[in-house]
């Protein structure tokens, strides 16, 4: 079904998902008729519309409620406010989760509150700044990690770089100044923001020559520490719409990237260490002591893999998409990957994020991110379970495709 959800943003199996939906729906309620006259055949039938027109509806108002929420966001610029509006909307949010099971929906208005909630922090933050903040150069806070793929959650620490046109050098000090208001905004709206990868730490901002240097040095120079942090920027995408700004940030970072066979290598090579979370004999592999003794670890042999094996294709064939799904369909076109393969991976998103959200609803209003990622196997659905299974088989069936792509480029 949640595939099915997703038929409006064009997901490979969209199409085939509608049809075996239709059909199944259509066959059971032929079966359920067979033994009915005709009148209650009839009313059984009507019965059916009527409750998919109420799911329908019940729907509608759902989404509304979210946005009206995302609306007060964006008009606010008081951080106590848009704090409680903060958790007034993934409350929200996870119970529509939980009615529909969409991953794509949840982070797609995980993604549109996040980007009102930023444009409200950058205010906030010229607001504080007074007339100095009207010397700021043009300013674009970018998100990276989960969020720089639009598969933000409030369990995710908030990973924000930024970059800015060019200032004179009296102004930085201005640019520090914001960024320390823009990082408490967040905070106290009470996300959990990373404390390394923020735009308080100067190695994360600069102007685009800065960041255009950074990147050519530090790709020369090759060294794995460098490359580790310059290849998160495979997964950005700007919180603050500065169209001209952005296009030339994201052609400069990907082409950069893209034609850097150390840098590719070095991801394909750390891919390759990953685990699929199943062992040589098939068993699953959980955790043998500590506070989550029995337990899988979804984020280190699920997410983390799925991940960053798009990424390196995408790399590897130059495919510019913010999403993974979007990705997993230009790869398709591409011919990088087949259909059966861009569906069983697409399939696999759909099944680890799903289980990531179910695992986080769970805990919510908790925030407890290291908790959520710990996922009793034995305690899933028979169904759920080969679910899992099958998608752990499929990223460790792609990542060897990703070995043999990136020897062909080598070659």
């Amino acid at each position: 079904m949640a595939v099915l959800v997703t038929s409006k943003s064009g997901d490979i199996s969209a199409c085939r998902a509608a049809g075996e939906f239709g059909a199944d729906f259509r066959q059971a309620l032929l079966e359920r008729s067979v033994s009915c006259r005709s009148e209650e055949a009839e009313g059984l039938f009507d019965e059916a519309c009527q409750a998919l027109e109420t799911l329908a509806a019940a729907n509608d108002e759902r989404v509304a409620r979210l946005e009206r929420i995302v609306d007060q966001t964006a008009a606010s610029a008081d951080p106590v406010r848009l704090g409680e509006l903060c958790d007034d909307f993934y409350a929200e949010l996870y119970d529509h989760f939980g009615c529909y099971g969409s991953a794509v929906a949840f982070y797609h208005f995980s993604t549109h509150f996040l980007h009102a909630l930023a444009g409200s922090l950058h205010r906030y933050a010229l607001k504080r700044l007074g007339p100095s903040g009207k010397r700021l150069p043009d300013m674009m806070p970018l998100a990276l990690g989960p969020a720089g793929r639009r598969e933000f959650s409030p369990f995710c620490p908030l990973q924000v770089a930024l970059v800015f046109g060019r200032a004179a050098n009296g102004d930085l000090d201005e640019v520090s100044r914001y960024c320390d208001i823009l990082q408490e905004g967040f905070a106290t709206c009470g996300l959990r923001v990373n404390g390394d990868i923020a735009l308080v730490n100067s190695s994360w901002r600069g102007s685009l020559p800065e960041w255009s240097r950074r990147l050519e040095q530090g790709l020369a120079r090759g060294k794995r520490r460098e490359l580790v942090e310059l290849l998160r920027w495979a997964d950005h995408e700007a919180l603050l719409q500065t169209p001209a700004m952005e296009g030339e940030f994201r052609a400069l970072v990907l082409s950069q990237l893209q034609q850097s066979r150390r840098a590719i290598g070095d991801l394909v090579s750390r891919l390759l260490d990953l685990s699929n979370g199943l062992g040589i004999m098939g068993g699953w592999r959980l955790e043998r002591g500590g506070p989550y003794s029995g337990l899988f670890r979804l984020f280190e042999h699920g997410l983390l893999p799925l991940s960053a094996t798009v990424t390196a294709l995408a790399l590897i064939n130059r495919v510019d998409a913010v999403e993974i799904p979007q990705r997993i369909r230009a790869l398709l076109v591409h011919r990088a990957l087949d259909v059966d393969a861009a569906e069983r991976l697409l399939q696999s998103w759909h099944t680890l994020n799903e289980l990531r959200l179910m695992r986080e609803r769970e805990m919510f209003p908790g925030r407890d991110s290291a908790a959520a990622m710990y996922l009793d196997v034995a305690a899933l659905d028979e169904k759920t379970r080969l679910m899992l299974r099958e998608a752990l088989e499929t990223i460790d069936n792609v990542q060897r495709r990703v070995s043999a792509a990136y020897r062909v480029v080598e070659e």
